[in-house]
């Protein structure tokens, strides 16, 4: 595959991606339904290639690195629970706008727990969309927008739970391909996520055919051809390029919603969601300027 080729599938998988956010404001289900069943279906889609290519992998893999995944699985599982709570509660705008800030505390739980070095650019990414937060939080603010303000909240939650998924996955995908990591963590995360709907007494069965479709739509388009073209593109362009271009996704969302939705973003979500993006793209390109460095001393 040639490299400009790729950068276009790049797109095509973040406008897959993007398309989340809008399948889960059309569905009626709770959240964590939703969430069941997107991680179910996916875990389906998976099985057949993944016992045909992964399974003397997954049966080698060892208990370290299972307890690994397990809990890799949990954060994931908190991670789509959280986020697409928020949906219904805050614009579609705000909640992937806040998600997105999951590299800042990537690099913070790199930080405490890896002891990875933390520079004074990564610092300045990281002011930078906190700063972008508190201003879309400005805009939530106040009595009738209590909602709102617990929306983003959990959108937010969402970027922090979805930071110790790829934290977890740096470190276990040392010792496992992709495919196996993956299958792994989301059959995890159904199982999880099972608990959390019996724990809750939220029911997961009946649901309308409608709701299904829209499942497994979350599962195909959203999971399989989104995150996993990622996955898959990772051979032929850097991972710092994927990085920035999953950045789109708000973008993308956004102008669906105003499409679909007449979603209006607020002033105060046009400029802190510019100031938070800006700062997550900041600290990408420090940790590429990072990488480089190192590379050239070795």
């Amino acid at each position: 595959m040639e490299k400009s080729s790729a950068k276009y599938l790049v797109l095509i998988g973040v406008f897959f991606t993007s398309l989340s956010s809008i399948i889960v404001r059309i569905s009626q289900s709770p959240s964590l339904v939703i969430s069941f069943y997107r991680m179910l279906f996916t875990v389906f889609l998976l099985l057949f290639p993944v016992i045909l290519k992964e399974r003397k992998v997954i049966k080698s893999i060892t208990k370290k690195d299972l307890i690994l995944c397990i809990v890799s699985g949990t954060f994931l599982a908190l991670h789509f629970a959280s986020w697409i709570a928020s949906i219904n509660m805050t614009t579609i705008s705000n909640s992937t706008i806040l998600v997105s800030c999951s590299p800042i505390f990537v690099s913070l739980a790199n930080y405490l727990i890896l002891k990875e070095k933390f520079t004074s650019k990564m610092l300045i990414g990281l002011t930078m969309s906190l700063i972008g937060t508190g201003i879309i939080a400005m805009g939530s603010s106040g009595g009738s927008t209590n909602d709102m303000m617990l929306g983003n909240i959990l959108a937010f939650m969402g970027a922090i739970f979805v930071a110790g998924y790829f934290v977890i996955g740096g470190i276990v995908r040392k010792n496992l391909s992709a495919g196996s990591y993956v299958f792994i963590v989301y059959s995890a995360s159904v199982v999880v996520l099972f608990f959390m709907c019996l724990l809750t007494k939220t029911p997961i069965y009946p649901y309308s055919p409608k709701e299904f479709l829209l499942f497994f739509a979350l599962a195909f388009f959203c999971s399989i051809l989104g995150h996993t073209v990622y996955n898959y593109l990772m051979k032929y362009i850097s991972a710092t390029m994927i990085s920035i271009s999953t950045l789109c996704e708000p973008i993308f969302a956004s102008i669906l919603a105003l499409i679909i939705f007449k979603e209006i973003p607020s002033i105060y979500t046009l400029i802190g969601g510019t100031i938070v993006l800006s700062g997550v793209f900041y600290y990408i390109l420090s940790q590429t300027s990072k990488k480089i460095k190192k590379q050239n001393i070795q």
